[in-house]
């Protein structure tokens, strides 16, 4: 899910011209606060704004590549299919980044087989051709894909993006076309299917992520290594060079992929397609294949909606401009678990406490996006206890809160006049406060406020004490009422001649 240096795509079916990257040496990029600041002075990366001939913003950092940029960014206009139109409003997603890389015990991490001098020197560098070598023995024995569904339905999850070939080349699915994968190491064993299924069951939408950029195929030709000047083959070798790939290899990679994508398409028919490093096939084609889909805007030909990479990409200084103000869908896909991407058992039983999941899908929402977070299971094909902990938690939140994220049309203005994000239904507005905000220390605030009819707990629906002077709106909840360990949500209600127009979506 990192950012992708030069020597990675070098394939005409992944990415357009204008999309290729640029070598950046800095790993830390995406979503991580490191991201954002000069490590030397402390200081603020600011973006530069780019207005471009169709008449909207794009924002650039200029430490970034051009690939990380465009994750930001909506390249062509949006699908206007009928079946699509149900994405916005679904609001909240599970990631599931579960694959070989889950099985790799060391890290579980699947960037650990490119090399850098920095990963090397902290004993982090491992050769790809160990991280391949995990599939001799991977075999997710305690698999169970209607337990998860069935607890993330509960938790309110609309829809769900599995791993089906992550950038290593291993399919989870029993492929014709994969050159590693289940047939060849599971005896066919789909591992697609079963989830596909489970996720139909309990109504939930389902979402395949699926990597353009194919390691494994091209293993023999491609640098393992970040610094262009120091190649390194898929064995963690260093090398002067490596063979240059024929002159048919860009034509059979763009084939071997279109033919796993058709194959997958037909196969599951899914919702979503959730490309990344390419959509492996033009968007066009894969519109051919199901014109309801939706895609995401990291392949060739774009997609629907923009792809903000860990929270603080999400922050509302880089979604608010450009991206809603330029009336494109957007989603935040990050982690809520130790570790990173796939399963690490150093750190991936740690799962997020539950306020701040339902903290973060409320800043998401007020802006008018989607959160679709990520949890990697077990490579034994268990969800960690502590996934479980939150889908219990979001479940009885849901059951009383449910309408201040779903059906919503609209968000307040957070932060620039609240210190809490605001969603709303029209003239109800919905405040979401972490367990120690909206106290009586800590009360919520809301400038420039018109005067409320209500101000409710939505939990309890009992009123609440406020003030309201100089178009100042205060409020808190008491501390023997606040729920705790979830986000608490006050409902106020500002009557029917309330001007609801600068609030509702635009976007949508």
């Amino acid at each position: 899910m990192k950012h992708l240096p030069l020597l990675l795509l070098l394939i005409s079916c992944a990415f357009s011209p204008a999309a290729m990257p640029q070598v950046v040496p800095d790993q830390t990029e995406d979503g991580s606060a490191e991201a954002y600041q000069n490590p030397a002075t402390g200081e603020a990366i600011t973006p530069t704004i780019e207005v471009r001939d169709d008449g909207k913003s794009y924002y650039t950092w200029p430490h970034w590549n051009k690939w990380t940029n465009g994750k930001m960014h909506v390249e062509n206009p949006r699908t206007t299919h009928p079946d699509a139109q149900w994405w916005p409003d679904a609001g909240l997603g599970l990631f599931l980044c579960w694959g070989l890389p889950s099985a790799f015990e060391p890290n579980g991490e699947g960037w650990s087989g490119i090399w850098s001098q920095d990963r090397e020197d902290r004993g982090a560098f491992y050769p790809q051709s160990e991280i391949w070598a995990a599939a001799e023995g991977w075999n997710p024995t305690d698999y169970d894909p209607e337990k998860w569904m069935a607890a993330a339905a509960k938790a309110g999850f609309q829809y769900s993006v599995i791993t089906t070939k992550h950038h290593g080349g291993y399919a989870m699915w029993d492929s014709d076309h994969a050159l590693i994968g289940v047939r060849q190491f599971m005896n066919g064993r789909d591992l697609l299917a079963p989830w596909t299924e489970a996720c139909r069951n309990h109504g939930i939408k389902v979402g395949f992520y699926y990597s353009g950029m194919d390691w494994y195929f091209e293993r023999d030709y491609k640098s393992f290594s970040y610094d262009p000047q120091w190649p390194v083959n898929y064995k963690g070798e260093h090398v002067k060079s490596l063979p240059k790939r024929p002159p048919s290899f860009s034509k059979a990679y763009e084939e071997y992929n279109a033919a796993q994508v058709k194959e997958i398409m037909e196969r599951f028919e899914p919702d979503i397609w959730w490309g990344d490093g390419g959509h492996g096939m033009h968007a066009d084609d894969i519109r051919a294949l199901k014109p309801g889909i939706v895609l995401n805007n990291r392949g060739l030909g774009g997609g629907d909606h923009a792809t903000a990479e860990g929270f603080h990409m999400a922050h509302p200084q880089f979604v608010k401009k450009p991206v809603v103000a330029n009336g494109w869908w957007w989603e935040v896909n990050a982690i809520i678990q130790g570790g990173s991407w796939h399963y690490d058992k150093n750190h991936g039983e740690r799962i997020y406490d539950s306020d701040v999941v339902l903290m973060h899908l409320a800043k998401a929402r007020c802006m008018g996006g989607n959160l679709l977070a990520n949890i990697g299971p077990r490579p034994d094909g268990r969800m960690q206890e502590q996934a479980y902990r939150l889908f219990d938690d979001m479940a009885e939140w849901m059951k009383t809160n449910r309408d201040s994220v779903f059906g919503i049309n609209g968000g307040g203005p957070w932060p620039e006049r609240c210190n809490v994000p605001i969603t709303c239904r029209d003239a109800v507005w919905y405040f979401h406060a972490t367990a120690k905000q909206a106290t009586a220390e800590d009360p919520i605030v809301l400038q420039d406020a018109a005067e409320p009819v209500s101000v409710k707990l939505m939990r309890t629906g009992e009123e609440l004490e406020y003030t309201y002077a100089n178009n100042v709106l205060k409020f808190s909840i008491p501390d023997d009422t606040k729920a705790g360990h979830v986000t608490d949500v006050v409902v106020v209600d500002f009557g029917k001649d309330f001007d609801t127009t600068p609030y509702l979506f635009k976007h949508w």
